[in-house]
């Protein structure tokens, strides 16, 4: 019988662009039964990466620290994922379009489907941002983001992890791709605003099974998730600061 592979999301995109930055659900029972993903912390303290079962987070400041079980997370995508699938190797993109163009075969299979992605390699360049943490009253996403940090690094080794979802979602989180580094030796990582290697290996997964978990607060109950913000999310998802 086929292994089902499930998605678990905390919250969605719009209630995280509109500010809902409160805790939806702590790093222990996130992690309960995954090991693998991407997202943000409480008060959107940091970029997320999920790796091997360990929260890392990814600091405006550019360092990065692992996040204690009871720590909680705003926003995020976690699988179990299977380290036992094929192994492909990249020989080469020069920024984030063509990697998009690399796995679009993988994705065209089913664009309507998850995907999850890991990546490992030596980097030729790697651009990736984090913002700092908020206080209430929150700011909405597109505001914090305006004061983000962006960080450059050359021939650094490290692993990708990105979710692919698709295009049905939107508003409830990214369709395509959105991408996380995290780097070996564990002190740099964030949001992929700009990419470059060669002779990577990478693995990735269909992913045909979607659990959403709600936030609880009071504020969630108060938003408009229905708002088109769609062209906010690009600006912030997927493109550098001016």
């Amino acid at each position: 019988m086929k292994k089902i592979v499930k998605l678990v999301q905390a919250s969605t995109l719009n209630a995280l662009m509109l500010g809902n930055f409160d805790c939806t659900i702590s790093v222990r029972d996130f992690l309960a039964e995954a090991d693998t993903g991407i997202g943000t912390y409480t008060g959107l303290d940091g970029e997320a990466i999920f790796e091997d079962g360990v929260a890392y987070r990814a600091t405006a400041d550019g360092g990065v620290s692992v996040m204690k079980p009871e720590d909680g997370v705003a926003f995020g995508t976690v699988a179990r994922f299977d380290s036992s699938l094929p192994r492909h190797k990249a020989e080469g993109f020069k920024d984030i379009e063509e990697l998009k163009e690399l796995l679009k075969p993988y994705t065209d299979e089913n664009p309507n489907i998850f995907y999850m992605l890991v990546m490992s390699g030596s980097f030729d360049f790697m651009h990736v941002r984090s913002c700092y943490a908020c206080e209430k009253p929150y700011p909405t996403l597109s505001e914090a983001a305006s004061h983000q940090k962006e960080f450059k690094y050359e021939n650094v080794k490290g692993k990708v992890i990105a979710v692919y979802c698709p295009p049905y979602v939107e508003g409830m989180n990214l369709p395509g791709w959105h991408f996380h580094f995290l780097s070996e030796d564990k002190t740099s990582g964030g949001h992929i605003l700009g990419l470059a290697g060669k002779d990577i290996s990478y693995q990735i997964e269909p992913i045909t099974e979607w659990e959403l978990i709600l936030p609880e607060n009071a504020e969630f109950a108060k938003l408009d998730l229905c708002e088109d913000l769609s062209a906010k999310t690009a600006a912030v998802e997927g493109s550098a600061k001016k």
